[in-house]
């Protein structure tokens, strides 16, 4: 048994459901740990799940997808993490059924990118993958002993298989680079805030709203059911006690029937079981049986706390005393949801919008905490509507001065960007705010008062010319968006076959020969093919 104690950690996906208590344990119980979170904000997250760290000074929330080898890495460079707690994933088995190429572009893809950026960082003294029990697939209905860490994968949907396969991933990394990796695979879990396509939280609000509880085949499937805090503490005993290269199964032998979860939550609300109940259509393939072996984990000295009845009464008591946390979720009500599994999801509702003197909506944690500003609508007058609009950055520069001029002059709408490029939230809620046509960048560190500045602050310099362009880039691709840079001739020198006078000018496909600057080398980097 291991004994860790980590300093910075990125948790994945912590506006979710299971991260979010996670997240909200370790902040509350750890203050000398700094905590940065990290979500893209789709159709299952909510930042209101994280309110308890709001106004906590070692937490940081961060807009962003998982998938941006720029965010990521610039997150680990920037803030010093050694610890990486991996949760982000698509995880309900109907939608994978449905949009199965976007799980393995967030569950494979996006943990090869976690991966790749931790082997490059070398900083990582942890990195706890979070799995799931579906990867072994299913369980003999007549096994008395579960499936133990050793035993083989069998994945049998779409979901399960994307998460098998991060888990290759992982392994391997592991082997091949040394990194310093621990597995989790867990059982159901279930509890306040989790998003109401999964069973009990969809059984609960479909009995407050009087409605059948509809099941999927006769009913007969078997699962096991952990309340969400003891899950969060046994990840707290993974990260600190959990040995490298190992797998911890995290679940209990307690087991019950999809009809008789049914069963009970009708009877917490007074209803009928048997006229509450309506059987549906079943799903592709649904495993009859999931069960797990936690001895390994037990071990570390974790034990399941809360009972069944205990956790769901709470779990009840929290969908009726907030019955809106999520708004309208009909469609996750559904007896086959299939979500728009789409970035976006309930951040209207963090902690609500302020107001500063500008007329901006900000969202914000602590003064020093990642902020998300909503620029303030700006248009210039216009004599007739343009089919264009352009965002601007680099509004005090002369570029950036010279380009506003320029539409004023054509009449084109413009904003100026409030975003830093090197802050990828920033820059989205930009975009979505702007809802520009073409994005214009003319913003940049030049020195000050002049370049030699740049060689004293490498870190600002490099932090904006080169992560923050190359951010914003990739923000423009994933928005559909064409992005003009404004980069620089100060990458070329007179050479023999330039010299000085004689009117031979550099191409456009020239390699930069000017190396006399640090401001000139990270202009380059950007700049050219």
């Amino acid at each position: 048994m291991s004994n860790y104690t980590p300093k910075n950690i990125l948790i994945t996906g912590a506006a979710g459901f299971i991260a979010s208590h996670v997240a909200n344990r370790l902040v509350r119980s750890y203050p000398e740990y700094n905590i940065v979170v990290l979500d893209k904000l789709d159709y299952c997250s909510n930042l209101k799940n994280l309110s308890p760290s709001r106004s906590s000074p070692n937490f940081k929330f961060v807009k962003g997808d998982i998938g941006s080898a720029d965010l990521v890495n610039y997150l680990l460079m920037t803030e010093n993490i050694d610890t990486i707690m991996h949760f982000a994933a698509q995880t309900h088995v109907d939608n994978s059924f449905g949009n199965s190429f976007e799980f393995t572009k967030n569950n494979i893809y996006g943990t090869h990118v976690l991966l790749e950026a931790c082997k490059v960082s070398g900083q990582i003294r942890r990195f706890i993958h979070v799995s799931t029990d579906e990867v072994y697939g299913e369980t003999d209905e007549d096994a008395v002993v579960g499936n133990h860490e050793a035993s083989q994968l069998l994945p049998t949907n779409p979901y399960s298989a994307t998460k098998a396969g991060a888990e290759m991933l992982v392994m391997a990394y592991g082997r091949s680079y040394g990194l310093p990796i621990i597995t989790t695979r867990g059982n159901n879990v279930y509890g306040p805030n989790q998003f109401p396509e999964k069973l009990i939280p969809k059984f609960i609000l479909l009995s407050l709203q009087g409605k059948p509880l509809p099941i999927q085949g006769d009913g007969s499937n078997v699962r096991s059911y952990l309340y969400c805090e003891d899950v969060a503490e046994a990840f707290e005993v993974v990260l600190h006690r959990g040995d490298v290269g190992h797998v911890y199964n995290i679940g209990t032998k307690k087991e019950r029937r999809v009809i008789d979860v049914a069963k009970d939550i009708s009877n917490l609300f007074n209803r009928d079981p048997d006229a509450s109940i309506q059987f549906v259509e079943n799903r592709p393939f649904n495993d009859q049986r999931y069960f797990l072996d936690d001895q390994k984990l037990k071990n570390l000295g974790w034990s399941q706390k809360t009972t069944w009845e205990e956790g769901l009464k709470k779990t009840m008591d929290w969908y009726v005393n907030n019955p809106d946390w999520w708004g309208d979720v009909s469609g996750a009500l559904l007896p086959h949801p299939r979500m728009p599994m789409m970035p976006g999801g309930v951040e209207r509702n963090w902690y609500g919008a302020e107001k500063d003197d500008s007329g901006s909506s900000e969202v914000s944690g602590n003064a020093n905490h990642t902020r998300m500003v909503v620029p303030a609508s700006k248009i210039s007058n216009s004599p007739s509507k343009s089919p264009y609009k352009f965002l601007i950055y680099g509004r005090t520069g002369w570029i950036g001065g010279l380009l506003s001029k320029l539409c004023e002059k054509q009449g084109i709408p413009y904003e100026y960007g409030k975003g830093r490029l090197e802050d990828r939230s920033q820059l989205l809620s930009d975009i979505h705010a702007v809802k520009p046509t073409h994005v214009f960048n003319a913003a940049g560190v030049t020195g000050r008062p002049n370049v030699d500045w740049c060689e004293s602050h490498k870190t600002e310099t490099i932090r904006t010319n080169v992560a923050g362009t190359l951010n914003l880039a990739d923000v423009c691709k994933e928005n559909g968006l064409l992005m003009m840079n404004f980069a620089t001739g100060c990458i070329f020198e007179y050479n023999a076959a330039h010299p000085e006078g004689s009117g031979i000018g550099f191409k456009e496909e020239d390699s930069p020969n000017f190396t006399g600057s640090f401001y000139s080398k990270t202009k380059a980097m950007v700049g050219t093919p």
